[in-house]
């Protein structure tokens, strides 16, 4: 009873098992098929193709590679791998063809292979080994009827993977119905290029019969046109507004995006162009007069309509010279040209000329009418303009030559002003810079000794004169400088040289001789009192904490004071004693002063 049951529970799995698989399947081709209805570009089909098969197979390796077999040729349509995508890129048909892609299109058959058939096949000569090897590899031929149209492939270099009898199935039949998929891209696409052809077909005959349109209002305008054209030398107020004026009312009725006026010169020699507007040119430059369409119309004396046929029978007759276009002068040839001629008592005074670029646009006879009534105003406007422009023009230029010689003196004036005060500005800031400290701002040593040098030698020419000189050493600076930073020391020696100053007098000279070494200068003294007193103050003033940075600390001062007296015979003795009293000062205890006695050359203990 068992063995029945079981054959039964086998049967059901079984239809279970098709009937899973054939679910699968035709799921698949509902979304091959939605893929067909959707997608209109061939570059985007195949990558919708393998993200299908992705995620019903293990496929991240696909490639699709159409065969012609008329010229036995294949082409890589979309390729994706993990390992060869550039040597895939980079494969030539022949490559395919000696390929297990070849095989499969020439056997016409589904080739699932593994690692020793891929090995059997190469042993006997049917393919060539290319590539890094894979696991397996599952190939199915694409057929659009009998006859193979390419190849679809998924390979996996998984080794522990291997695709099964069901794997192959499903392939088979997303490979059956994507050829059809194929075509009806493809069709899809060849009916939108198709649909904007036809457009650019419309649009072609639209723009065809808005020119007819144009032309019809153009017609219409003409009368009324011309009349504004002669009204318009009596209305215009000065030559350029003349010459732009025309070409707006020209536009109006015919392409004048490309417009000159050509002048000859008194001389007539040369050709001057007071209106040039061209869309491949700026301007147009003075020149010598040559063979060109200008000089021709000069010498016929009548209005010429110049097509690129009558231009090469004028060339061969000899009556105008085209230079040859180079890469330093690209400006094509005009596809026709109208010029007229500007005429006075009957003699050419200039050109004015059309021209088109376009070639499907070329000037008529109906245009050069227009332009041979054009001319003869212009003619007539030049001759009433030119003796006013001339002596406006002579007006303008007198002043311009006053007004630029005034402009050149003040310019002078200001140059040589601004030179001087900028030397003055430079030897000033150098005079500083070579006199003061750096830091503190303070006289430096070179200034200071000058200017001792000069009071000492003023004191010997007026002895009733009292002098005195502080040596100032601040106290525990280099410890504050090593334990703090150099930064904390330069404010230190900042904040001791403004306290230092602001107990002195103003006439008084304070000055830093290096490190932490300052001297105060006291003249005017009224007596060894005042010297005294101001030496007390410092050190009190450099007692006092410091707060800099967040830091406090104390330093104090020790003061050595020496007074100007006859024995001294140099400045720089001055200065020694004030140094030995503030040695003095320092060697007993810091934080005071000491005033040295000339006559006993010893310093008095004073605090």
């Amino acid at each position: 009873m068992n063995k029945p049951l079981n054959s039964h529970l086998r049967r059901l799995k079984l239809l279970i098992q098709r009937y899973k698989q054939a679910y699968i399947t035709q799921g698949a081709l509902l979304r091959l098929s939605e893929l067909a209805s959707t997608i209109s570009d061939m570059r985007d089909f195949y990558p919708a193709i393998h993200k299908m098969v992705s995620e019903l197979l293990h496929a991240e390796n696909f490639y699709v590679v159409f065969y012609d077999q008329v010229n036995n040729e294949y082409s890589a349509q979309y390729f994706s791998d993990e390992k060869d995508q550039k040597i895939i890129a980079q494969l030539s048909s022949a490559a395919f063809a000696s390929g297990l892609t070849g095989y499969v299109a020439r056997t016409g058959k589904v080739l699932l292979c593994d690692e020793a058939l891929f090995n059997t096949l190469v042993q006997e000569g049917a393919i060539k080994a290319q590539g890094s090897p894979c696991a397996h590899w599952l190939g199915i031929p694409l057929c659009r009827g009998k006859q193979v149209i390419g190849v679809m492939v998924i390979q996996s270099y998984n080794f522990q993977y291997r695709y099964t009898e069901a794997d192959l199935d499903l392939f088979r039949s997303i490979s059956d119905h994507t050829v059809v998929a194929l075509d009806r891209v493809k069709q899809r696409e060849l009916l939108e290029e198709t649909v904007r052809h036809r457009t650019q077909e419309l649009q072609s005959t639209n723009i065809s019969l808005e020119k007819e349109v144009q032309e019809r209002i153009n017609a219409e305008k003409l009368q009324a046109a011309l009349y504004r054209i002669s009204e318009l030398t009596a209305s215009s107020e000065d030559m350029a507004s003349f010459y732009l004026a025309i070409q707006q009312i020209l536009s109006e009725f015919m392409l004048a995006e490309n417009c000159y006026i050509a002048l000859l010169s008194e001389d007539k020699s040369i050709l001057n162009f007071p209106f040039y507007h061209d869309q491949y040119s700026s301007s147009g430059q003075s020149r010598p007069l040559s063979r060109g369409f200008t000089e021709y119309i000069l010498r016929c004396g009548e209005a010429k309509l110049i097509t690129p046929e009558y231009a090469n029978q004028l060339v061969l007759a000899g009556e105008i010279k085209r230079p040859a276009a180079t890469a330093d002068s690209p400006t094509p040839y005009a596809s026709s040209w109208l010029g007229a001629p500007l005429m006075d008592n009957r003699q050419a005074i200039g050109v004015i000329a059309l021209q088109s670029y376009q070639q499907q646009y070329r000037y008529g006879e109906y245009e050069l009418s227009i332009l041979r009534f054009v001319s003869q105003n212009i003619a007539i406007a030049i001759q009433r303009k030119l003796a006013a422009e001339q002596q406006k023009q002579d007006q303008e230029e007198l002043e311009r030559r006053v007004f630029e010689s005034t402009r050149e003196l003040r310019q002078a004036n200001l140059f040589l002003r601004l030179q001087v005060e900028e030397r003055k500005k430079i030897e000033a800031r150098l005079f500083y810079e070579a006199n003061h400290d750096s830091l503190t701002g303070l006289a430096n040593r070179q200034m200071f000794l000058q200017l001792l040098k000069q009071q000492f030698f003023l004191s010997k020419r007026q002895p009733d004169l009292y002098i005195a000189l502080l040596y100032i050493d601040l106290d525990r600076f280099k410890d504050i400088n090593d334990s703090l930073g150099h930064h904390i020391g330069d404010a230190f020696l900042i904040e001791a040289s403004q306290r230092i100053k602001n107990v002195v007098r103003e006439h008084d000279l304070v000055a830093r001789l290096g490190g932490d070494e300052f001297v105060a200068l006291l003249t005017n003294l009224h007596n060894e009192h005042d010297a005294e007193e101001i030496a007390q103050r410092i050190v009190q003033v450099l007692y006092k904490p410091f707060l800099l940075d967040g830091h406090q600390m104390i330093s104090g001062a020790s003061v050595g004071l020496a007074y100007l007296q006859p024995e001294h015979t140099t400045a720089d003795a001055l200065m020694r004693d004030a140094d030995a009293a503030m040695y003095q000062a320092k060697s007993q205890g810091r934080n005071q002063f000491r005033v040295f006695n000339s006559l006993s050359n010893q310093v008095l203990e004073k605090t």
